[in-house]
């Protein structure tokens, strides 16, 4: 989720003297310290306490200050020579910068630290996946023979009759009857609700650091209503099942006087016949049995012999590897 970012403006940051002790000497206008004139040290510059900052009004940021290779007093990225020692400053090298203070919401102390557990959990879950593995998924080469093939054809029977029903108002189809709608929650929206705030200090390795604000919007889940419906509507319907099954290579359909067409007029009470489906089987001595597509279903003969992989568990096939 994208930020939001706010700059509060530029604040001092403060040094002590290390020759004489004087402390929170300002890192931005007292490059010097105000007692005994030694040169301030910008890797010992920190952030002030909270409420104790000074604002630098109009503060231009020209980029981090840079350290005199000759004397080692950060000098201004807009200067060309040492305002201490003169030494040109070329080549010098910026200077170390104050990590980011931490936002102020998380500034309380860190809970302590409890025993890791998570490399024994790792370890148990390892042991664990490999003993079923073992156990129950490894499998080996192995020839088989094809005992075998066996087939299942069924033939739903759909009936054209009045239904109730029960959809979204949307859903309702035209030729529906007597629709009966309420209000009902359909779905839930997200909906800006304000904002997280946090204020972030960043050095900018001038002798100031910047404020900033970081926002992320909230959102409340609020409910999307709709109008659910209970109609009547006259559709087709699956009511039974014609099945058959048998064993070989020539599969038939189910079939009797009493099958009714597949292009029955829709009227109430009339019958037709609906989705058909096939199931193929391959049984092998000993080492059960796998459905599979009518391509792998011809592939094989009766008493014929192939390699294939089986469970070490149970010497099922693995129907994968035909």
């Amino acid at each position: 989720m994208a930020e939001r970012e706010e700059s509060q403006g530029f604040f001092e940051m403060l040094w002590d003297c290390e020759h004489c002790d004087t402390r929170g000497l300002l890192a931005k206008s007292q490059r010097h310290c105000a007692n005994c004139g030694a040169p301030q040290n910008a890797d010992k510059r920190y952030f002030p306490k909270e409420g104790e900052a000074v604002r630098v009004d109009g503060h231009k940021f020209e980029g981090a200050d840079r350290a005199c290779p000759s004397c080692g007093a950060p000098q201004s990225s807009a200067a060309h020579n040492c305002t201490r020692c003169g030494s040109p400053l070329d080549g010098s090298a910026e200077v170390r910068g104050v990590m980011s203070s931490p936002p102020a919401q998380a500034a309380a102390a860190a809970p302590r630290r409890g025993r890791r557990i998570w490399p024994f959990v790792v370890a148990v879950l390892v042991i664990f996946g490999g003993g079923i593995w073992w156990r129950c998924l490894r499998t080996q080469e192995a020839q088989v023979v094809v005992a075998s093939h066996t087939w299942t054809r069924a033939i739903a029977i759909e009936e054209f009759a009045e239904r109730s029903e029960e959809g979204w108002r949307d859903q309702v189809p035209v030729e529906a009857t007597f629709p009966v709608c309420q209000d009902r929650e359909r779905s839930k929206r997200q909906v800006a609700d304000g904002e997280d705030c946090h204020t972030e200090r960043r050095d900018k390795k001038d002798g100031t650091f910047e404020q900033v604000k970081k926002c992320t919007t909230k959102y409340r889940s609020e409910p999307v209503m709709g109008s659910w419906c209970r109609f009547t509507a006259r559709r087709w319907r699956p009511v039974t099942e014609l099945k058959t099954s048998g064993i070989g290579l020539s599969p038939a359909w189910p079939s009797d006087a009493s099958t009714p067409p597949g292009d029955t007029r829709a009227a109430l009470g009339a019958r037709r016949q609906g989705r058909r489906t096939e199931t193929l089987t391959l049984q092998f001595t000993g080492h059960g049995t796998c459905d599979v597509s009518e391509t792998i279903w011809r592939k094989y003969t009766d008493g014929q012999k192939a390699k294939v992989e089986v469970r070490s568990s149970s010497g099922d096939v693995v129907c994968g590897s035909l």
